[in-house]
């Protein structure tokens, strides 16, 4: 499971930042604004650490549909000041298709890979990846947590995440938002302002 790193933003960071650009998608064109579209079957693969981007240039280059959320990194070497892309979730790319670790042994960079084990899994991780893209192509403030706080279950009513379910955490200004990702074991902060949550009875 990846190790992922808590990271609280800031007393006066936004709520929303610029969009994080999302390059390892493909198709391009593969999700959409209005709805995640029909169901898709991923494997979550994972690879040794720093290949991620390596895998997705193979599956680039075998016309493979997939995904690698990733997130801007600024950094600052003397006077210059960087930003580059990290993986969301590091170590893992999202494949479409039902795949076995044996389909990625050649390239050597394969640990091993997580697979939906029934429909109604595979349905939710497809849409869970349609809101980590929304949320990260729309400029939302999303991070990595490792432990999901207890709190009342939500929904969202409006904005690019519009309809996602998600648990409230009373903290802050604005209520932050927990998108749970089960079959990764962890899940995504989102602030979003207050007036836009409901909670679920």
């Amino acid at each position: 499971m990846p190790n992922l790193i808590r990271r609280e933003p800031r007393e006066d960071a936004p709520a929303f930042a610029p969009p994080a650009r999302q390059p390892y998608l493909f198709p391009a064109d593969l999700f959409t604004r209005e709805a995640p579209g029909p169901t898709r079957f991923w494997t979550c693969v994972r690879t040794r650490p720093r290949w991620e981007k390596k895998l997705t240039r193979w599956l680039l280059r075998s016309g493979m549909t997939h995904y690698l959320p990733v997130v801007p990194n600024p950094t600052v070497s003397g006077r210059k000041r960087r930003i580059s892309e990290i993986p969301l979730f590091p170590g893992f790319v999202f494949v479409e298709g039902d795949h076995d670790k044996g389909d990625f042994d050649r390239l050597g960079n394969v640990v091993f890979v997580l697979k939906p084990r029934i429909p109604r899994q595979a349905d939710q991780l497809h849409h869970e990846l349609w809101n980590i893209w929304t949320g990260l192509s729309s400029g939302l403030y999303v991070s990595p947590v490792q432990n999901l706080a207890a709190g009342e279950p939500c929904r969202i009513t409006r904005g690019p995440l519009q309809g996602a379910q998600a648990r409230f955490e009373r903290a802050g200004r604005n209520g932050r938002l927990i998108l749970q990702v089960e079959l990764m074991g962890s899940g995504l902060a989102v602030e979003v302002p207050p007036d836009a949550i409901e909670l679920i009875d």
